[in-house]
């Protein structure tokens, strides 16, 4: 396995625990849309949705157009 699917599994790996994290706290707490859309700081929704861009960026970075 080359390097770069070793990183995407890690970072899949990641992204499902993260997933995982985000489905038992609202089962918990229940889902806020107002929490959701601005949450206040050091809410569990702004570190995830912090977490879950990182992550996604990783695994898929924008696309740079050459001219």
């Amino acid at each position: 396995m080359d390097a770069v699917s070793s990183e995407n599994n890690k970072l899949s790996i990641k992204r499902i625990a993260l997933q995982n994290t985000f489905k038992e706290f609202n089962e918990a707490n229940g889902f806020s849309y107002e929490e959701w859309v601005n949450p206040p700081a050091g809410h569990f929704y702004e570190g995830y949705k912090k977490e879950l861009e990182e992550i996604n960026n990783k695994m898929s970075p924008p696309l740079n157009y050459q001219s």
